[in-house]
């Protein structure tokens, strides 16, 4: 996938939201709890990014779990799974960890083989969710648990509304960039697959004092817009994006932008 060729801005993404939340949100630690996780699960992360929450996993103590590896010698903890190369490449040689290249949809695993699976804030990227949502349950022993994550509906209005503002004035498509699953319409595609269903709702917002920071976290989503890091009016577009974020903070104040997420968990 071309928006996750390097994870660089989805690390800006990250880092965005700890440093510039209204208020302090571990939502890895809420997934984790909404699942029920005990230190002895054998956990399978689906679209696993970065490698945080792996890492998180494999330090966490406990005993090893039993998870089949393609490494024979090897005691795995936990697994991974990603479409991107440089997520895989991110935990390589992580000890306790094993991040297979795969797809959500025909998860490179038999069945039965995790306690936990989650898959966090990436069934917006697959093209039939309900398929990837059915993988992890084939891939979950019997009582295992599955946690989904995606934002609501509405999310970050008023920088989205930037963005779109920006790349249409540019001749780029705004409406190419869609969310097809949300917090409205995810906790049916579970059901549809595990029948008991929870849904937790979480509502936060980011909150920006100066231009930077907004403009680095809307430059990089610039690539799920259609502007590659590499189109010659992408510098156009970023500059734009930034004139106009420069106009929001004058006279000082603040700006603020609703966000949420829901974690949907099945069994």
């Amino acid at each position: 996938m071309l928006e996750y060729r390097t994870l660089d801005p989805l690390r800006v993404r990250i880092e965005t939201h700890l440093r510039h939340s209204d208020h302090d949100d571990d939502v890895d630690a809420a997934v984790l709890a909404a699942v029920g996780h005990t230190a002895t699960d054998a956990v399978l992360d689906v679209g696993c990014g970065t490698g945080a929450f792996l890492r998180r996993l494999a330090t966490s103590g406990g005993p090893l779990s039993a998870i089949p590896s393609a490494n024979p010698r090897a005691t795995v903890k936990a697994a991974g799974v990603d479409t991107s190369p440089a997520a895989v490449a991110a935990l390589d040689g992580l000890p306790g960890v094993e991040v297979r290249l795969g797809d959500a949809a025909a998860l490179p695993w038999p069945d039965g083989t995790f306690d936990v699976v989650t898959a966090r804030h990436m069934l917006y990227h697959v093209g039939e969710p309900v398929e990837a949502i059915r993988e992890a349950r084939r891939v979950l022993r019997p009582g295992g648990r599955f946690a989904a994550v995606v934002n609501i509906r509405d999310a970050y209005p008023r920088i989205h509304g930037l963005i779109r503002d920006a790349v249409a004035a540019h001749g780029f498509d705004p409406g190419v960039y869609t969310v097809p699953v949300h917090g409205d319409n995810l906790p049916g595609l579970v059901a549809a697959v595990f029948g008991e269903t929870r849904v937790e709702r979480h509502d936060n917002a980011l909150v920006f004092h100066e231009p930077a920071p907004l403009v680095a976290y809307a430059v990089s989503m610039l690539t799920g817009f259609g502007v590659s890091d590499d189109d010659p009016a992408r510098p156009a577009v970023v500059a734009r994006i930034a004139a106009e974020a420069a106009r929001w903070f004058d006279g000082g104040g603040t700006v603020r932008d609703p966000k949420g997420y829901v974690i949907v968990t099945g069994w």
